[in-house]
């Protein structure tokens, strides 16, 4: 039987046949002693062989199916694309989305029901207490500036402010203590005067300032009341003064029958006074006339003045003949000199009308 050949057979197909490759034992037994110029034959002829097996291979490629490569295009790079991000929606603020968060991190719920109610709580405690402070601040601030309610007088029968007063020259004496331009040089002289123990009183008249420290009802008392002045070192002299004629409207019943009444009852009082600082005494007649005038002007109602000048004169009166009330009663002397100061402010109001 024969044996087996030791060669091994490779059968390649190219282009449908069949073409064997053997190689023999021969072969590599011998490869040790060939000589370099056969090795080098050998091995080329196996790289032609093989170069035949790949082209035939390449031709049976192409004639199974074309390959199509895509076209170069002048824009070969890969354009980058950004993927935009969607916009976050704004966060909503406020208490229902404070309750939410926190319920999130709380399922249970309990905390959260807690935390609510405390957070409510001081929420409307707070805002109850504004509104009271705002209101007691309201309260207060209406009760400062809100005016005092002032009563309207009753009505004397007549209709207020309809009348007239027409009022003649008013002549009377005085103990003068100088004549200045400078009101402030007035007040000095004033000031040092009553340190010696008289009392003045300042008028204005014609854009000057008048110091007078006594009235009376003759030139001869105002001379021997000046001479009792100038023995305290107290530089004086006596002059008779007339104040103009008025005519003053706007008045009442009431206010009209002070203007008509003043005038008289400070002629009256004037000679009592004169009379109580030289003769230290008042003559019965003198003192008869001034109660009449005293209890006229005592009926009028005070309610019913309205003029603050027409106030203090009926004020000045009342108090001159309480004063000399009181002298006849006592023979005081210093009530004497307080019937000077009420009469002299008389003037005062008198001349501001």
């Amino acid at each position: 039987m024969d044996k087996p050949n030791n060669g091994k057979t490779i059968t390649i197909k190219i282009n449908g046949k069949d073409r064997p490759f053997q190689e023999k034992n021969e072969g590599k037994q011998k490869k040790n002693w060939k000589p370099k110029e056969l090795e080098r034959k050998e091995k080329h002829e196996e790289t032609e062989f093989f170069t035949s097996i790949q082209t035939a291979a390449a031709k049976e490629a192409d004639d199974s199916f074309d390959w199509i490569l895509p076209e170069e295009t002048e824009d070969s790079e890969i354009k980058e694309f950004k993927v935009a991000t969607p916009p976050k929606s704004p966060a909503k603020k406020g208490l229902s989305t404070l309750a939410k968060n926190f319920k999130r991190k709380n399922k249970q719920g309990f905390l959260t029901s807690i935390f609510l109610a405390v957070f409510f709580a001081v929420l409307l405690g707070t805002s109850f207490g504004f509104i009271m402070l705002k209101l007691v601040f309201t309260d207060q601030a209406a009760e400062t500036i809100a005016p005092a309610v002032t009563e309207t007088p009753a009505s004397s029968g007549q209709p207020p402010g309809t009348e007239t007063a027409a009022l003649d020259p008013l002549a009377t004496f005085v103990v003068q203590g100088g004549v200045f331009s400078n009101s402030e040089a007035a007040k000095q002289i004033q000031e040092a005067n009553a340190q010696k123990g008289a009392n003045s009183k300042l008028i204005e008249m014609d854009g000057q300032t008048f110091l007078y420290l006594g009235v009376a009802d003759s030139i001869e008392h105002a001379k021997e009341m000046g001479g009792a002045l100038k023995s305290k070192g107290i530089d004086v002299f006596a002059k008779e003064i007339i104040f103009d004629a008025k005519s003053i409207e706007g008045l009442n019943a009431v206010e009209k029958k002070i203007l008509e009444m003043a005038p008289s009852m400070y002629q009256t009082l004037t000679a009592g006074a004169a009379s109580a600082a030289v003769e230290k005494t008042m003559p019965a007649g003198l003192v008869e006339d001034m109660k009449k005038q005293s209890a006229a002007l005592n009926e009028l109602q005070a309610d019913q003045i309205k003029k603050q000048g027409l106030i203090s004169i009926k004020e000045e009166l009342e108090n001159a003949s309480k004063q000399m009330n009181a002298f006849q009663q006592t023979g005081d002397a210093a009530s004497a000199e307080k019937v000077q100061q009420h009469l002299l402010a008389f003037l005062a109001a008198y001349q501001s009308l």
